[in-house]
């Protein structure tokens, strides 16, 4: 029972070992997707960052573009301040003409011819340099509406990797308990894997000394009554100590061939067996009993006048160390035995006592 006992603990101890080895895999690749899941949230909030900051570069040339729309237009407005002042100082100086040509034809035209050419230079210019601004303006405008619809598209992939990232997070925070968790029952299978190989340890040096208590503790014997040849005892007048010489298993040698008595080497619950056997082809008896320290156990007896004469007991005893046990032969009686063994004596310990 105890080495069935061992052998259950050894199994319980490889088992665990070998899932104390499975949840160290697990938990070792656990740690690799960890890791990956860290390096690809880095990778995107690397990604994401790298995009915010592509988004206020955008935001700030948008930024400038406006505020040189804003001096183009204000520009644009000094223009047309000058224009209107250009076309008031072109009115002055037709009213001058008008009243020079009317009061005096003394002064020269050509001055006057020259100040008019001027002021249509400068108006000619005025209204080319309108036309490029213009067109300057339209250009800006809609590049500003572009770098706004790439502003947007942007902010919107930027909102999408943030909560892709702390979707990440997330997965990454549960993948850390997990591993926690695998981390902690690692431990505590490691633990009750001392534990048992402790217990083993124990159990495997309380097997030894059992085996050498049980080596010690394997007591049996068998024997029958003539060693070769037949012959016959019997009867006489006294008690007859029968001697089975012919041992056929003395496991212990608790058991005296010379004497035909076995003495108890351990207290325990001992089993012995005999049997008697005779011919009745004339008036016979053949009996004997299992003796106990002098005391009468059990009786084998057969009696006829002819034919085979035979007759087996056994019993259940507890003996002290030391305690005899033999057969004796009743007065008055007749066994008879040969090659084939008819009368036997045998026994062992069922279970030692303590």
């Amino acid at each position: 029972m105890k080495g069935l006992v061992c052998l259950l603990l050894l199994s319980g101890t490889l088992c665990l070992s070998y899932i104390s080895r499975s949840m160290e895999d697990s938990v070792r690749m656990r740690s690799v997707n960890s890791r990956s899941m860290e390096d690809s949230v880095r990778m995107r909030s690397v990604n994401s960052r790298s995009m915010e900051d592509s988004v206020r570069m955008r935001s700030v040339n948008s930024r400038s573009m406006e505020d040189s729309l804003r001096m183009n237009r204000s520009m644009e407005d000094s223009l047309r301040m000058r224009s209107v002042n250009s076309r008031s100082m072109e009115d002055s100086v037709r009213m001058s003409q008008q009243l020079r040509s009317e009061d005096g034809r003394q002064n020269p035209p050509q001055a006057d011819t020259s100040r008019t050419e001027a002021l249509t230079d400068s108006t000619q210019y005025c209204h080319l340099f309108f036309t490029d601004i213009h067109a300057a303006l339209r250009e800006l405008t809609a590049t500003v509406t572009e770098q706004r619809v790439d502003i947007r598209e942007l902010t919107t992939t930027v909102t999408e990797q943030r909560v892709n990232i702390r979707a990440l997070e997330t997965r990454l925070r549960d993948a850390e308990k997990a591993d926690e968790q695998q981390t902690f029952i690692l431990e505590e299978l490691n633990k009750k894997h001392d534990e048992i190989s402790s217990l083993g340890e124990v159990t495997s040096s309380q097997v030894e000394e059992l085996r050498k208590e049980n080596r010690d503790r394997e007591i049996a014997f068998s024997a029958s009554l003539l060693q070769s040849g037949s012959g016959s005892i019997g009867p006489s007048t006294t008690d007859i100590t029968l001697v089975y010489r012919n041992v056929f298993t003395n496991i212990g040698n608790a058991y005296n061939p010379v004497t035909g008595i076995f003495t108890a080497p351990l207290k325990g619950v001992y089993v012995f067996k005999f049997s008697v056997y005779a011919h009745g082809n004339k008036p016979n008896l053949a009996s004997a009993h299992i003796i106990k320290n002098e005391q009468y156990v059990v009786m084998a007896h057969a009696q006829q006048s002819q034919g085979t004469l035979n007759s087996s007991k056994g019993v259940v005893l507890i003996l002290e160390v030391g305690d005899v046990v033999f057969v004796r032969l009743w007065p008055s009686s007749r066994i008879e035995d040969n090659e084939n063994n008819h009368n036997t004596f045998s026994g062992y310990m069922l279970f030692p006592l303590r």
